[in-house]
C-alpha cells in the first residue's frame, strides 16, 4: 500500500511538473528550435530561474538552453548550463534525450579542446543508434565523430562516419547536408588513393547538386583535389585554368598551387602561395593586435 502511494505521489509530481507555465514555455522554445534557434533561446532566457523546479524540469532547461547555445554558434566551454540534463537524463532520460545530451557533453568538451573526452561522448550517443528517433542529431553526431577520426588520422573510420551521415540526411531531405557529408567522404577516398570510391561517390552528388545548386559550394573543392590527385596534366590545367578567377578559400589556393606545381607552371603556383602568405600574415597581425 505504501509502495502504490509513493508511486502515485511520483506520477502525480511529474504530470504537475509537466503542466505548468514553465513547460508549456520550454514546449514553445523546442518548437522553434531548429527554425528560429533565436527566439528559442529568448524564450529560454526569460524564464525566471525561481520557476526552474524539479529535476526533470531543470534538466529539460538545461538540454534546451545547451541547444539553443549551440544553434546561435555561441560555444561553451563549462558545463554550468548543462550539467543538470547529465545529472538526469544519462540515468533518467529517454533513448533521445541521453542522444542530445551525449553530443552537447561532447561538443562543450571539444570546445575545451578535451578531444578524448569528446569522442566517449559521441560514441555514447552513437551506441544508442538502434533506439533514437532524432535522426537528424544522430547524422551530427556522425559527422562530429568523424571530425575528430579525422584529427586522429583514422580515415576510414572518418569516411564511414559520414557516408552514415549522408545517408540520414538523404532520408530527411536535408540535402545540403548530405552533399557535405558525401564531399566529406569524396575527401577521404582522396586521401585514401581510392579513385574508384571517389568516382562512385561523385556519380552521386552531382544529381543532388544539379537539383540544389548551393551544393557547388561543397563539390568544388572535392573534385578540385580529385581533379589534382587522379587526372592528367592536361585535365589538371583545364579545370584550374577554367576555374581560375572564382573566389578561392585559402584551402582552395593551395590546391590550385599543387596543380599548377604538378603540371610545372610553378610561377602560377608562387603566386598562389604568396598570397595564401599574405593572409595568413594579416591574420597573425590581427590576433596579434587584439
Amino acid at each position: 500500500r505504501n509502495l502504490i502511494v509513493v508511486l502515485f505521489s511520483v506520477i502525480m509530481l511529474v504530470s504537475c511538473e509537466r503542466q505548468s507555465p514553465t513547460w508549456k514555455q520550454m514546449d514553445m522554445a523546442e518548437s522553434l528550435m531548429n527554425t528560429k534557434p533565436d527566439s528559442a533561446l529568448a524564450i529560454l532566457e526569460g524564464i525566471p530561474a525561481f520557476n526552474v523546479k524539479g529535476k526533470e524540469t531543470s534538466a529539460r532547461y538545461a538540454l534546451l538552453k545547451s541547444m539553443a547555445l549551440d544553434k546561435n554558434c555561441i560555444d561553451t566551454t563549462t558545463f554550468d548550463v548543462l550539467q543538470p540534463a547529465i545529472d538526469y537524463y544519462i540515468k533518467h532520460g529517454s533513448p533521445d534525450e541521453q542522444l542530445r545530451t551525449y553530443y552537447y557533453q561532447g561538443r562543450i568538451y571539444q570546445n575545451q579542446g578535451d578531444d578524448d573526452s569528446a569522442m566517449l561522448s559521441f560514441m555514447n550517443a552513437c551506441d544508442l543508434k538502434q533506439a533514437v528517433t532524432d535522426s537528424l542529431l544522430l547524422a551530427h553526431t556522425f559527422v562530429a565523430q568523424g571530425t575528430l577520426y579525422l584529427k586522429q588520422y583514422k580515415t576510414k573510420e572518418f569516411i564511414q562516419n559520414n557516408m552514415a551521415a549522408a545517408k540520414l540526411y538523404g532520408t530527411l531531405g536535408r540535402d545540403l547536408l548530405e552533399i557535405k557529408s558525401y564531399t566529406n567522404a569524396i575527401d577521404g577516398y582522396v586521401m585514401l588513393n581510392n579513385k574508384t570510391a571517389a568516382d562512385s561517390l561523385i556519380s552521386i552528388c552531382v544529381p543532388l547538386v544539379q537539383k540544389n545548386q548551393d551544393g557547388e559550394a561543397y563539390l568544388f573543392p572535392s573534385l578540385l583535389s580529385y581533379t589534382v590527385e587522379f587526372c592528367t596534366p592536361a585535365d589538371i590545367k583545364s579545370f584550374l585554368d577554367q576555374n581560375q578567377d572564382l573566389d578561392l578559400t585559402k584551402d582552395d589556393k593551395m590546391n590550385f598551387a599543387q596543380g599548377y606545381s604538378k603540371i610545372g607552371d610553378y610561377g602560377k603556383a608562387m603566386k598562389l602561395l604568396s598570397e595564401i602568405l599574405q593572409i595568413v600574415s594579416h591574420w597573425i597581425l590581427s590576433n596579434t593586435l587584439l
